[in-house]
């Protein structure tokens, strides 16, 4: 990977209009990257020093998919001076490990997202739930520390039926821990401690309730308003369903006029002014449980850009990054608030087939699974692209239509295929050509 060093960097020319997007601590896939570069915007990868970064490199780090490279070697000033130069119009953070830095960079090019002394609500879930709590605003209970024997103590004194350590970080690619008891959680407690440190540089965890509650996916977007007052617009909400194991092998979005989804929007606004959100992406994980209501299980001030954003513009005729880059960009006022209307009837929904030991996919059921009528797009690996390496776990599929029957009976085959063994496999599902039907879109 190139990178550009402290020095002076003789900026290549651009497209004032279009601008340049910094990415600042990009990590596992390319999507972003690629999503600005279909718009014409050319990016920067905004990579933390060596000294800076998690003690174990993260293999998944994809800043090569980015236009140009620049190295944050601790001088703030500096590496604003050289995005500068490279004509940096909106900065956005690829991760967890990137929020911070982001809203520095931005409030130093006159770009403020929030106030950098509090970034760490934007992505550390354990001070999030605390200050929902004081706020008055439901959370789900837990502790954070570095400590076992203290999270240990807490969850003794709480006597909750059941409690996850989980790295403090939201999103950081580390599953939780379900364990039962002090004893298992005190045995588990070292290995996420280790995983997490090693994706976030930050090993604090967090000792939060098990919340058997249905999960959702809130997007949001938030701008300032016309009175000076920051505008929370959330943008879509996806339910998810889950197996026996906690993994999650479906995502559908829902309708907008549902009266789930008006209760998880009107959560959100609250959380997000609680979190001290100004301008730009937010990317929460809710659960709703039938007594509580909504609890937040942890929000990212990152893009929630995805393989389903385009059967999203589809179905809604939202373009979720062109909302966020008019949000952020520096060029023209931005964008005015407005409600994202959800579809008519149109189901979409999010598929994931999560890897066996890194196992490739089936050629052949990889063809069957693009030629049904309603996938709207695969991820690379279900193209004969590449593996399924690194931080990502699972293949997605993308199914999109107006027919929910349909939709409903490809997920029916996909799911077969699964049980079959997409991911290789000694004895793999054989599905009948009649039953699939090809697409004229050519996947």
């Amino acid at each position: 990977m190139a990178t550009a060093s402290a020095a002076p960097v003789v900026a290549p020319p651009f497209d004032a209009f279009a601008g340049t997007v910094a990415i600042v601590a990009p990590c596992g896939s390319s999507v972003l990257a690629e999503a600005c570069a279909r718009q014409g915007r050319r990016t920067v990868a905004v990579e933390p020093g060596a000294d800076r970064r998690p003690p174990t490199p993260v293999p998944a780090r994809r800043a090569g998919a980015c236009t140009d490279s620049v190295e944050h070697r601790g001088s703030l000033r500096q590496t604003v001076k050289v995005l500068r130069g490279l004509g940096v119009t909106a900065v956005v953070a690829g991760s967890a490990a990137g929020v911070g830095l982001a809203e520095r960079i931005a409030w130093h090019l006159g770009l403020p997202q929030g106030d950098p002394e509090t970034s760490p609500l934007r992505y550390d879930r354990g001070l999030q739930a605390a200050a929902l709590a004081r706020a008055g605003i439901p959370a789900p209970r837990g502790i954070r520390s570095a400590h076992p024997a203290e999270a240990l103590a807490w969850a003794e004194a709480c006597r909750l039926p059941g409690c996850l350590p989980a790295p403090a970080a939201a999103e950081v690619p580390v599953q939780p821990v379900d364990r039962d008891g002090t004893r298992r959680i005190g045995n588990a407690w070292p290995a996420v401690e280790r995983a997490a440190a090693r994706y976030s540089g930050d090993a604090h965890l967090v000792l939060t309730e098990r919340l058997p509650a249905p999960q959702f996916v809130v997007n949001s977007v938030s701008r300032p308003g016309a009175d000076g007052r920051t505008e929370h617009v959330v943008t879509d909400v996806w339910a998810e369903t889950r197996s026996r194991d906690r993994a999650v092998v479906r995502t559908d979005l829902l309708l907008h006029h549902e009266p789930l989804t008006r209760v998880l929007s009107a959560y959100m606004r609250r959380v997000l002014d609680a979190l001290g959100v100004m301008r730009g992406p937010v990317t929460a994980r809710v659960a709703h449980d039938d007594s509580r209501g909504p609890l937040l299980v942890s929000a990212l001030a990152v893009p929630g850009i995805s393989l389903a954003d385009e059967a999203l513009r589809g179905a809604t005729g939202y373009d979720r990054l062109t909302d966020v880059l008019g949000v952020l960009d520096a060029w023209g006022p931005p964008l005015p608030a407005r409600s994202v209307p959800g579809p008519a009837g149109h189901r979409v929904v999010r598929f994931h087939l999560h890897r066996r030991g890194g196992d490739a996919v089936d050629p052949h059921l990889g063809r069957i699974v693009r030629r049904l009528p309603t996938v709207d797009s695969v991820s690379a690996d279900l193209l004969g692209q590449a593996p399924v390496t690194g931080m990502t776990q699972c293949a997605e599929i993308v199914l999109s239509g107006d027919d929910p029957e349909a939709v409903e009976a490809d997920c029916r085959i996909i799911r077969a295929l699964a049980r079959g063994s997409l991911h290789g496999g000694a004895r793999p599902m054989v599905v009948h050509p009649s039953a699939v039907t090809a697409r004229p879109r050519g996947l």
